[in-house]
């Protein structure tokens, strides 16, 4: 009786929802690679894909059908991105909210929000009662847009200004339904906070503490603690990449309870052990192999997994693994003597310290130098000009009529000629909208004109 009310039921709609957990979300990308290896069914066959904060990014990849490996490498390089400053994602010259915006801008096809539209659920918080609101349909890109930005401001976090949708300003919705849809049964809902979702990280012990936040149940555990300052704070790549594969081997745990693997075959790394990696460090242990075997003699495969572990590597998807790799690559290596000593508390302490003194230095540098850079813009698109908008309405009988300023300047970049009827000028439609652009001129009025024709 047990098994049979844990089996899918897939006769009936089934929705998909991810909770808000900030740069933790890695941690979906991992499940929805295993459950796109073994069971893509149940991510293209959903009714509806739901998500708070950074749980809706990740749904509205999924609508619209941008890949999980790409998405997988933003998160990276957004994580990355935001360690380089001293004070993280708190250091005034770092804007989550804005790096976020132009990623979705570079990413999101021009008929996303069609795709999106009936499909992708996004949860939202009203700023000035708190009620939540859910919203799926989209009527332009830029709406879709700005409904998920909506969705992933956190108040201080993000910024003190909250974004506004149709209008209304509107935060994270996370702070009011960080689990979309729950309420119906076969919904199912991921969370990377060990709890009673369907897809969570399992402790392994039995704890009697549990907390429900917006609906999402999170148990009171050290685990869970850390997890949630992760998911503020980015860790590093090995540590993101080490998440990811959690996601992987817990999603790999649900299909199996609720019996969706069937006489699937397994991948073969699930199987036996094996040491294959990704073609990137494949690549150079080659290129160092006959080096390698020159100065130590030692085995060229022994350095393959230099950047990740066998542990995280063995069981993620080829695509998947090789964006990890990539994006570890580059992070320094976390044994060496430098790295050694900053993780002592005392230099620790010391190093922060430097930061907030050299704080100041660093906001008038960036200060200067966005300055500059908006003087430069002006003066390449002529801003030091005194640009005005001049419209002028033009009747069947009525002749056009500028507005003279006192010091007899006119400064315009465009003229706007709106025309109700026939015109009698030449070479002008009958009826529409005609823009003329021109530089700045200096005119005299009539009067002026007259007085000159006498003299």
């Amino acid at each position: 009786m047990e098994t049979s009310e844990k089996m899918f039921d897939w006769d009936e709609e089934w929705n998909i929802s991810f909770a808000g957990c900030g740069f933790s979300s890695i941690y979906y990308l991992g499940a929805l690679s295993c459950i796109l290896q073994l069971v893509p069914q149940l991510v293209h066959g959903a009714s509806k894909i739901c998500g708070a904060s950074s749980g809706c990014l990740v749904a509205a990849a999924l609508t619209v059908g941008i890949p999980i490996e790409q998405f997988s490498a933003d998160v990276l390089t957004l994580a990355k991105e935001a360690r380089k400053h001293p004070l993280g994602v708190f250091h005034p010259t770092f804007s989550l909210l804005r790096t976020v915006r132009d990623s979705l801008l570079e990413k999101l096809p021009a008929d996303a929000h069609l795709r999106a539209s009936g499909r992708l659920c996004v949860s939202l918080t009203r700023l000035a009662d708190g009620k939540n609101v859910l919203v799926s349909e989209f009527d332009s890109r830029e709406e879709l847009i700005q409904a998920l930005l909506c969705s992933c401001f956190f108040p201080v976090y993000c910024g003190f200004i909250p974004p506004s949708y149709h209008g209304v300003h509107y935060m994270d919705g996370a702070l009011s339904n960080n689990m979309p849809l729950f309420e119906q049964r076969n919904t199912i809902t991921m969370a990377p906070f060990s709890g009673e979702s369907d897809i969570c990280p399992r402790e392994g012990t039995f704890n009697f503490l549990e907390a429900q936040h917006s609906n999402v149940s999170i148990q009171i555990n050290t685990g869970n603690v850390h997890r949630v300052c992760t998911s503020f704070l980015p860790p590093r790549p090995e540590k993101l990449a080490e998440i990811c594969h959690n996601g992987y081997m817990d999603a790999l745990h649900f299909l199996r309870e609720r019996d969706l693997l069937g006489t699937r075959c397994l991948p073969p790394s699930l199987m036996v052990e094996t040491d294959a990696c990704c073609e990137l460090v494949k690549e150079v242990a080659q290129a160092e192999e006959s080096k390698q075997t020159l100065l130590n003699g030692q085995n060229p495969q022994q350095e393959d997994h230099r950047w990740l572990g066998l542990h995280v590597t063995g069981n993620l998807p080829a695509g998947i693994k090789k964006v990890l790799c990539e994006a570890c690559r580059d992070s320094p290596c976390g044994d060496t003597q430098w790295s050694r000593v900053t993780q002592l508390l005392p230099v620790r302490v010391l190093l922060c310290v430097l930061s907030l003194l050299m704080l100041p230095v660093e906001l008038i540098f960036f200060l200067t130098k966005s300055s500059s850079s908006n003087s430069d813009l002006r003066a390449r698109t002529g801003g030091h000009r005194n640009i005005k908008p001049l419209t002028s309405t033009i009747t069947p009988n009525s002749n056009e009529t500028l507005h003279w300023e006192d010091n007899m300047n006119v400064d315009f970049f465009s003229l706007t000629s709106v025309c109700s009827g026939p015109s009698n000028f030449p070479n002008t439609p009958a009826c529409g909208k005609e823009t003329l652009n021109e530089v700045k001129q200096t005119l005299h009025p009539p009067e002026t004109r007259q007085k000159a024709k006498k003299t």
